[in-house]
């Protein structure tokens, strides 16, 4: 085991090695995680942030239902593409300056902020005082003198992991938007080109890991890109917060069937709801958040019950799992040491400060949290007592025969 501990910091050391020019992008003592905050919104913070719509903005209509539908489903962010660089020169380029015109004014309606990818100097000129976020793809992550201007900007950059790059190369092209003067720079992967054709790319959130143990800046992903199938975002999605993502960029459509652009990868704004509310559990595992506070607004009673009820069977779960725990801890722990009140005070401290966080009235934790620390420390007393007894019986035993 220990063999293995040792390989695996010798690996983390080569790793740093190589990206020794990370001197901004790097992981240090001095700054282990970034947060970025745009108008209220905190990416790379404890809440998961969902940003979604349409891959090509083509009308108002169009931006205007997607806005409704990432509003609906909790999302902060609304994506749009208004430039569209292509592989084919005949396939749609973009609408350009009236579709950044549809994406700004939807999202306004909503109250979300808005996304959109820059493409070169002059389409990063016609957005950057419009928008909330500019995004650079993959295409263009090793577009140098791109980046170099996107790092003279004040606004957050998402940057798309190219599609053969390396995770070196991809934090090698952030290093040049901090180097520039930018320090607001959001990672995402995307997927990248292998020889696997099922899949449009192959999602690598291995690399969501690794980024996030060489680098403080915050990580999202991008699932729709790597399926390039909407059947398998829902999966990739749910996969890539377990592995640690801050957050998810999924393309959605009104209509994907007559998408203009990726309508196969696109989700309906059914599934994309539907997903949405499936994200809070899966965001609990990992001791993140993500609120569907949106959907409300068509819940019938029924169904809000319904779903609390679904909530205090989750919540007995995992009361249980933590008494199963509870005990475990207690056959390691001698029957005079049991209780750990500085323990106790550190616990109640971080779930009062969570509850604040979440607006959830500490009160409610500081009356739940001592009853449910005292049965522990009885089921301890009883697991260590039990123990002891069967440790002595063969004793006497023996003494008896």
């Amino acid at each position: 085991m220990q063999r293995k501990e040792t390989r695996k910091l010798g690996n983390l050391r080569e790793a740093m090695l190589r990206m020794k020019d990370l001197k901004l992008a790097g992981l240090t003592s001095e700054k282990k995680t970034s947060s970025i905050e745009v108008n209220g919104v905190t990416i790379g913070g404890k809440e998961i942030i969902l940003m979604g719509g349409p891959c090509a903005v083509e009308s108002s209509a169009q931006m205007s239902q997607s806005a409704e539908t990432v509003k609906k489903a909790g999302g902060k962010i609304l994506r749009g593409g208004v430039f569209k660089p292509r592989t084919s020169p005949y396939s749609f380029q973009g609408l350009g300056r009236e579709g950044l015109n549809y994406l700004v004014q939807a999202a306004k309606e909503q109250d979300l902020l808005c996304v959109t990818e820059v493409i070169d100097a002059q389409s990063l000129d016609l957005v950057v005082n419009n928008v909330d976020i500019i995004q650079i793809g993959a295409r263009n992550m090793q577009n140098f003198e791109l980046l170099k201007l996107a790092g003279k900007i004040d606004k957050p950059i998402i940057l798309k992991r190219g599609l053969s790059a390396t995770i070196e190369e991809w934090l090698l092209a952030a290093e040049y938007i901090l180097a520039a003067g930018n320090p607001q720079v959001i990672l995402c992967e995307r997927g990248i080109r292998t020889f696997e054709p099922s899949t449009r790319n192959t999602l690598d959130l291995s690399a969501v890991g690794v980024a996030k143990e060489v680098s403080h800046l915050p990580v999202i992903v991008d699932p729709s890109h790597a399926a390039g199938r909407r059947d398998l975002i829902s999966s990739l999605s749910k996969a890539a917060l377990a592995a640690g993502a801050d957050g998810l960029l999924i393309e959605m459509h009104p209509n994907p069937a007559e998408a203009v652009s990726d309508g196969p990868q696109s989700l309906t704004p059914e599934q994309f709801v539907q997903l949405a509310g499936e994200l809070g559990v899966v965001a609990n595992s990992v001791d993140r958040v993500y609120v569907c506070a949106g959907q409300r607004d068509s819940d019938t009673l029924e169904s809000l019950r319904a779903e609390i009820n679904n909530l205090d069977q989750n919540i007995i779960g995992q009361l249980a799992t933590r008494m199963q725990l509870v005990r475990k801890i207690g056959e390691q722990k001698r029957l005079d040491r049991v209780k750990d009140s500085n323990r106790e005070k550190e616990i109640m401290q971080r779930l009062v400060d969570l509850a604040e966080e979440l607006q959830l009235p500490s009160e409610l934790v500081k009356r739940i949290y001592p009853l449910i620390f005292e049965f522990g420390v009885q089921s301890q007393i009883k697991t260590r007592v039990a123990q002891d007894r069967d440790i002595e019986q063969p004793f006497f035993s023996a003494g008896s025969k």
